[in-house]
């Protein structure tokens, strides 16, 4: 299959064979390939003198992270529940956390800790990203409710009809955690590894052998097709694809976002700052210590960064081996380290780059775990739905707080729960969406962005 940056053919826009047809539909209709993903890649700072849009980075802790053992430690708590870690002072008087997060400690005042947030034990980020929970069968936790499109997808749509072309960039995550459903393909995320490699920043480029005109002629052949039936498109398959193809060649033309995606462009100090070396973390899927190499966050969060700098609305993030059943402490001493500085690097850089006003950082996972220790390893820690602790910077919300609290052992919260939707409502508040706003699904139905759209007002207010 020949892709938009092919330099071995030129195509006149006045003629089409079935031959170009029948390529053009491998590239339009097979699926969303690289070149068509570059839609998403479109960031435009605003004009001199114009504000800002507000930006959004949304961090997934893939499996599970322990509120008991890194935001909400229960030092007075009988041994079977507190843990092998103690809490460390930091810079908000009251606030304690973890001892394996010193650089969070000195910033706390930057951001807040959400305690006792309630959530679904679905091992799945669609709660995380979307403000519900699993929508497909047979994981359905509401049999019949609709599917419901992610946060930067909503973002994308909303956004879309302004001026700007405003995308939404998946870093690590799986594809089903993130989706647009009925809010049309055009909307979906470009997904990327998160490691800035090489091979996707090439693909990012124009061949050199395709000079502007060859582009713009390639542009002229997708164009040609404009006489297909989209009548008959009920799902809007075409008419996605349609955005994403026209916008994707200016991107290749530009190679601006392909800069925001080289993490290799920064200063080497700056790199050194967010850590960016693999490290060792232990290998869950057995019962022997085993250690597997794993990507320092603090590469993904610095390409997180330059994304929103370019004009990003959405960067998501996800990091995985969270789900202690096995080896909880063993693992998080692998695990708090590279995120402890991870996190303090990019809100500092923020900070300093005159951002953190205008980005949003929301941090959390699919629940807590356990406060009773003892999983499949003595040391291990099972789901907890009822407790986990969310992490929040940024965006011109009220920092250096924690909202919410549980029980002394961990386990409940003692005040009003805090829910997932809450926080997707305080974001949407951020970024200047009204969460009652309806969109009309495949069945002609009308849904809100959220159901709950109360946001968390110590934050807001």
């Amino acid at each position: 299959m020949r892709t938009l940056n092919d330099p071995k053919r030129v195509v006149r826009s006045d003629a089409v064979t079935r031959r170009d047809f029948l390529r053009l539909g491998a590239l339009t209709l097979g699926g969303l390939t690289l070149t068509s993903d570059l839609l998403r890649l479109r960031a435009e700072l605003p004009e001199p003198g114009q504000p800002r849009p507000k930006s959004a980075i949304m961090i997934f802790l893939s499996g599970g992270p322990s509120h008991l053992d890194m935001y909400d430690l229960k030092p007075e708590a009988p041994s079977e529940y507190r843990g092998e870690f103690r809490p460390i002072k930091t810079s908000v008087p009251g606030m304690e956390i973890c001892e394996l997060m010193p650089m969070q400690a000195k910033i706390a005042d930057k951001f807040t800790l959400l305690r006792g947030v309630r959530s679904t034990e679905l091992h799945t980020a669609n709660e995380f990203y979307s403000g519900y929970p699993w929508q497909e069968s047979p994981r359905a936790s509401v049999p019949g409710e609709a599917q419901r499109p992610a946060l930067g997808s909503v973002v994308s749509r909303t956004r879309a009809s302004g001026s700007t072309n405003l995308p939404y960039v998946s870093l690590g995550n799986r594809p089903d955690w993130e989706r647009a459903y009925y809010l049309g393909l055009e909307h979906e995320p470009f997904r990327a590894s998160g490691d800035g490699s090489r091979e996707l920043l090439e693909t990012m480029s124009r061949h050199r052998d395709v000079g502007s005109r060859q582009l713009e002629d390639r542009g002229d052949l997708l164009r040609s097709f404009d006489n297909l039936r989209r009548d008959l498109d009920a799902l809007g398959t075409i008419r996605g694809m349609d955005a994403i193809q026209e916008r994707a060649l200016r991107i290749i033309g530009s190679g601006k976002m392909r800069e925001a995606f080289d993490v290799d462009k920064e200063p080497l100090q700056i790199r050194e700052r967010y850590g960016d070396r693999p490290y060792q973390v232990i290998n869950q899927e057995c019962n022997v210590v085993r250690y597997h190499e794993v990507a320092h966050p603090g590469r993904a969060l610095l390409q997180a960064r330059r994304l929103v700098e370019a004009g990003v609305s959405v960067v998501t993030c996800s990091f995985s081996d969270w789900d202690t059943h096995r080896y909880n402490f063993t693992t998080l001493k692998q695990l708090l380290p590279p995120l402890d500085q991870a996190l303090s690097a990019l809100v500092l850089d923020l900070e300093e780059r005159g951002l953190l006003d205008d980005v949003a950082v929301v941090m959390g996972g699919e629940f807590g775990r356990r406060p009773r220790i003892g999983d499949v390893t003595p040391d291990g820690r099972t789901h907890w739905p009822e407790a986990g602790c969310f992490w929040l910077t940024g965006g011109g919300l009220k920092t250096g707080q924690v909202i919410g609290a549980t029980d002394s052992r961990g386990e409940r919260a003692i005040e009003r729960p805090i829910r997932v939707s809450n926080v997707l409502a305080t974001l949407y508040r951020v970024l200047g969406i009204d969460t009652s706003t309806t969109f009309t699904d495949h069945n002609g139905r009308p849904q809100y962005v959220l159901e709950d759209r109360e946001p968390v007002k110590e934050l807001v207010s």
